[in-house]
Formats: C-alpha cells, sequence, structure tokens
C-alpha cells in the first residue's frame, strides 16, 4: 500500500528537478512540502483530520518540528478533502508515520506534555487517543 503512494510522490518530485523547485532549501520551522493531493512519503508523518474508522479524510504533512500547529491547515488528499482548510491544531485524529522516528504528539503548545502526549513509533499509525483527538496542539520527532 506505501509503494503507489511513494512512487506517486516520487514521479512528482522527478518533474520538479527541471524546473530547480526539488533543490530548494526547506526552513527547519516549517513542514517541507509534498506536491499538492499526495499524502505520506519516507520522512514525513501525516496527521488526518478523521479517525481511522471514518475513513482519514483531509491530511497534513510534516517533515519538521512543529511548536503550535495553529498556522497549519489540512489539505484535500488521497484520503478525501473532508477537513480541508480547517487548522490542525485541536482537530486531527489519526496520525502516520513514514519516519524512521517516533513522533510525538502533545496535548499543549511548545511540545508541553503536562496534561497528555502520545508516541507514534516510526513507521507506524495510530487514532489518537482519547485526551488527544481533537486536543492537539503540537508535534516532534524524537
Amino acid at each position: 500500500m506505501r509503494i503507489p503512494r511513494a512512487m506517486a510522490v516520487a514521479v512528482a518530485a522527478a518533474g520538479l528537478v527541471g524546473t530547480g523547485l526539488a533543490t530548494a532549501p526547506v526552513a527547519s520551522a516549517a513542514p517541507a512540502a509534498l506536491p499538492p493531493h499526495s499524502d505520506c512519503t519516507s520522512g514525513f508523518v501525516c496527521l488526518y483530520y478523521n479517525s481511522s474508522s471514518n475513513g482519514y479524510g483531509a491530511v497534513f504533512a510534516t517533515a519538521a518540528n512543529l511548536t503550535d500547529y495553529g498556522p497549519w491547515q489540512f489539505y484535500a488528499g488521497n484520503n478525501g478533502s473532508n477537513g480541508a482548510g480547517v487548522s490542525v491544531k485541536n482537530n486531527a485524529a489519526y496520525v502516520d508515520s513514514w519516519s524512521s522516528q517516533t513522533y510525538r504528539v502533545y496535548y499543549n503548545s511548545k511540545y508541553n506534555c503536562s496534561v497528555a502526549c502520545q508516541d507514534i513509533p516510526a513507521q507506524g499509525n495510530a487514532d489518537l487517543n482519547a485526551s488527544l483527538k481533537n486536543n492537539n496542539a503540537s508535534g516532534k520527532f524524537l
């Protein structure tokens, strides 16, 4: 299931090489860009608007630590558009990791785990637990 998505992203990335966009630097404070309507690929973590039992919906992909999901929005992806344009902060229900690192989702901004946090293992995925579903403010690779 992961191979077709990865191949689609590779084909899209190959098309960018000719334009010089594939070599453009990515700011460490912002998520790296994926082509429109693609979901996860190697090195990324995707947060989805819906849980796995509800078809995932819109997606937000990141390869960076984000102290506050507030400025970021879900976009339509391979699993639908439900939630597209909605803020990622306090609206994610499912996480899919294509990273070699554990990814932690925090209830609070600035990686504060005093209320709740949940680890998504490398190459793993999970619905966010009851404390974090639609109550997520930041995320970090461990």
